[in-house]
């Protein structure tokens, strides 16, 4: 079936927004924002790490507490997103995009890359989160490259 031109115009602005919901979110990270970050997700929202030590933030209440808590100061995390892949349907969307961030810990400068597996909406004509998971491929001491730390333990 083809589309028509006002479905395919649709199509490449949902993906741009949808883009931009996750440059957003590395903006107001890296800004000390927090709760800009989670006025980013769905009032049903989750954030989940794929980390056996982190459980998964659900809702607007617990994503504002997190999100207040854990993002407050500016240029301690710098996340840096690309490679949108994004499959649209409608008003809902799921893709991926990779991650790769600085930020310090316990005084110690880190380096960490992995991906998003996102699902979206749009609410009241604005693309949100539905969940966000972040899988780590690996996070460093910035002093140690990653080609070392391969076989290592991690910890996020």
């Amino acid at each position: 079936m083809t589309k028509s031109i006002e479905q395919r115009v649709q199509q490449l602005e949902d993906r741009d927004e949808i883009k931009e919901l996750t440059a957003r979110y590395c903006w107001h990270v890296a800004h000390g924002e927090g709760e800009a970050v989670a006025n980013l997700f769905a009032d049903d929202g989750v954030l989940d790490v794929s980390d056996a030590d982190f459980k998964a933030v659900p809702g607007r209440e617990a994503l504002l507490k997190f999100y207040r808590a854990s993002v407050r100061e500016p240029e301690v995390a710098l996340p840096f997103i690309q490679n949108h892949i994004i499959e649209l349907n409608g008003d809902e969307a799921h893709g991926t995009c990779a991650i790769e961030a600085r930020f310090a810990r316990n005084g110690e400068s880190v380096t960490a890359a992995g991906y998003y597996e996102d699902k979206y909406r749009r609410e009241r004509g604005r693309w949100r989160f539905v969940e966000r998971k972040l899988f780590f491929h690996h996070v460093v001491p910035l002093k140690q490259g990653w080609a070392e730390a391969k076989g290592q333990t991690r910890k996020v």
